[in-house]
């Protein structure tokens, strides 16, 4: 009776090492790192650049790292030395990082979109890893986007990001310094370097990742360049902005006593926008839209007071009465979800007790040239000379 007993403890002994002998083997053929079907997907703009990590944080010694596109050699690491292979394709395009072993290309291409695989050997064995990239084409796009900006007016580097997710990650850097970060949906400005040229002029947008930078001056130009690491993915997409300051901006002269109305340009307001005029005079806020409410100001000194009208169809807004303190600059700010619009004019204000004769000596030297007008002054000045000559013999 003890018999069938021990046959059936022998077979649970049995069965058991068959699981334990099916569990080492599963890990081995894991550990050995035996090609898998995981193709993890990598979305860009033409134009951009991206990163194609291998998570490897050290190569070992004796490590071997290849990346093959379509079956072709893009490059390889062996013994810490980093080699690209120079094909026409990706020339002067690939960086290959001899410490982590990961991929950069620049500027990509329609023709770098598809299927790259990369395979480490190491000493536990070969394991490999794939990535399908793909995107949108961008015609204009020739891996540093140009952008030009009135001095003293704003500007916003888009991200290209709709909504961000948690654990995504936004670097915004300038002329390689970090100028600021976001993570886990906590924005952080680094706006005291560089000896503090970007002190209130900073701002990170927490939904989109993008960079808004206020008052671009000459100092403020350069290379912008965002780096974007989403959450759960092994790659990271760059983006690199050349913004240039320029000088210009709508200019408006207008005589003291009248009005003037400073058009937004746009024909109706969403919901979402915020409209918000600035004047140069302590960069005060003198009028404000936002979800329905109008807001008017004086200026921080009282300078406005009477005097502003706010469009509630087109945030266009008018002066009355116009004084020479009301000349300079304003700032017109558009930001919501659908648009973002930045726009400058200056103001210049001729008094009233300025005579004809100097009106017309500001105006025509635009119109005619200095040297004609310097004739036309003289000889107005001869003709008067001479009446008055006239005049004083007829007394006599």
């Amino acid at each position: 009776m003890l018999e069938p007993q021990c046959h059936q403890t022998r077979l649970g002994i049995s069965m058991k090492s068959l699981v334990l002998i099916f569990l080492f083997s599963l890990l081995m053929y894991g550990a050995s790192g035996v090609e898998t079907d995981v193709v993890e997907s990598v979305s860009v703009i033409v134009g951009d650049y991206f990163t194609l990590h291998s998570d490897v944080t050290q190569i070992q010694k004796d490590g071997v790292i290849e990346w093959r596109f379509g079956g072709d050699l893009i490059g390889r690491i062996n013994d810490n030395l980093a080699l690209v292979n120079d094909n026409e394709k990706f020339r002067d395009r690939v960086h290959l990082d001899d410490q982590t072993g990961d991929l950069k290309i620049r500027n990509i291409r329609i023709t770098d979109f598809g299927l790259y695989k990369l395979e480490i050997n190491g000493g536990r064995g070969i394991s490999t890893r794939k990535f399908n990239v793909s995107g949108v084409d961008n015609l204009t796009s020739d891996g540093v986007k140009l952008v030009p900006v009135l001095e003293r007016d704003s500007v916003v580097l888009p991200s290209g990001l709709t909504e961000i997710q948690r654990d995504d990650q936004i670097t915004w850097k300038f002329e390689g310094t970090l100028l600021g970060q976001l993570k886990n949906l906590t924005a952080e400005i680094f706006a005291d370097v560089l000896d503090g040229r970007f002190v209130d002029r900073l701002q990170l947008n927490q939904q989109t990742g993008s960079l808004i930078i206020t008052n671009v001056r000459p100092i403020t130009s350069g290379l912008y360049k965002v780096d974007i690491t989403k959450s759960g993915s092994r790659y990271t997409t760059h983006k690199t902005f050349s913004v240039t300051s320029i000088d210009g901006g709508n200019k408006l002269s207008v005589m003291e006593g009248t009005s003037v109305t400073l058009e937004s340009g746009v024909s109706e307001i969403y919901r979402d926008d915020v409209i918000m005029w600035r004047c140069e005079h302590g960069d005060s806020v003198i009028a404000k839209i936002s979800y329905g409410n109008f807001a008017p100001s004086e200026g921080t000194d009282g300078r406005f007071r009477g005097t502003l009208e706010l469009d509630n169809k087109t945030g266009s807004l008018t002066i009355r009465n116009i004084r020479t303190k009301h000349a300079g600059l304003y700032h017109l700010d558009i930001t919501g979800n659908r648009r973002t619009i930045f726009k400058r004019f200056n103001i210049s204000v001729c008094p009233r007790c300025w005579s004809p004769w100097v009106l017309l000596a500001m105006c025509l030297p635009v119109v005619v040239g200095a040297d004609i007008v310097i004739h036309i002054i003289h000889h107005l000045i001869t003709i008067r000379r001479q009446k008055a000559s006239r005049t004083s013999d007829k007394v006599v």
